[in-house]
């Protein structure tokens, strides 16, 4: 059974074919599964599939395309109705909190992965806003100096990487050319881990007031190691997206519960945050004056 770095399919094995999934539910144990045993359940209206896991995660994109528009529309106003800065924190902390509600109770997906989405994209349109004014060319006061005229080619950019990487993933899952096998699970999910303690430990650093650590995660720094730094990143949120693919894969084979489709959807948008939020930090150290 593959397990994934992805925070969102770490609390739940979600998918084993052990047991049914209600069996284990019920059991309280829906997490501890063994795998590669054969289906228990066939296809039925009532059970998950790839293309409803698809079709909820394509509005759960809708969604946070949604929000990020205005979040957008907001930076570029004179007059915002609402701070950016607040929609920017207020989109990350309340995508965090709600995205930790899901994962640790996975039958609230249905309620929860929609306003997830709906958070991350306050916060993805604010932060795209500032890295296009800060990092993607010289903005263009308007009339009255108030507004700015953001350069959008960074954020286009950072758009196409992410789900060309995607496309090419799942084109590859599809055709069995990409399978995650032990050695590729284990690399994907120490690497996720190590990156994770690296950032509490410059976070830590910072605190006391060396920041030396962390200058590896500004999208300022356009050093030879903070650019490498950048291209693991993105290798681990594409190879968590492997993963991903292959817990769903899962899921539909042994017979998930429809909800589920929900929670697969919610966990391919945590994995996208990450890979486009890398993509467009890799970006900006690229572009750097």
């Amino acid at each position: 059974m593959f397990r994934t770095s992805n925070p969102a399919f770490t609390h739940n094995s979600a998918f084993s074919p052990a047991q049914t999934w209600d069996d284990l539910e019920s059991q309280g144990r829906a997490g501890d599964m063994p795998g590669h045993a054969k289906p228990v359940r066939a296809a039925s209206p009532t059970t998950m599939t790839v293309q409803g896991t698809v079709n909820k995660t394509f509005f759960l994109l809708a969604l946070a395309v949604t929000t990020a528009v205005f979040a957008w529309t907001q930076a570029l106003s004179a007059e915002p109705i609402v701070p950016v800065g607040l929609l920017i924190f207020g989109g990350a902390i309340g995508g965090l909190i709600v995205g930790l509600i899901c994962c640790f109770a996975p039958k609230t997906a249905p309620i929860t992965a929609p306003l997830y989405a709906l958070l991350e994209g306050l916060f993805l349109g604010g932060i795209s806003a500032y890295y296009a004014q800060r990092f993607g060319g010289n903005p263009t006061p308007q009339a009255g100096g108030a507004a700015m005229s953001l350069n959008t080619g960074l954020i286009f950019n950072a758009m196409l990487l992410t789900f060309g990487i995607l496309g090419g993933l799942l084109v590859g899952y599809t055709t069995k050319i990409i399978r995650p096998g032990p050695i590729f699970r284990n690399v994907v999910m120490a690497g996720t881990l190590g990156v994770c303690i690296y950032f509490v430990i410059a976070m830590v650093a910072g605190m006391f007031g060396s920041f030396s650590l962390a200058s590896v995660y500004s999208p300022s720094n356009g050093g030879m190691v903070s650019i490498g730094f950048s291209l693991l990143l993105v290798a681990l949120a594409a190879g968590n997206l492997v993963l991903d693919f292959e817990f769903i894969h899962e899921g539909v084979r042994n017979g998930a519960p429809r909800r589920m489709e929900w929670y697969g959807a919610f966990g391919l948008m945590v994995s996208l945050v990450w890979l486009y939020l890398e993509v467009l930090r890799l970006l900006a150290k690229l572009r750097r004056d």
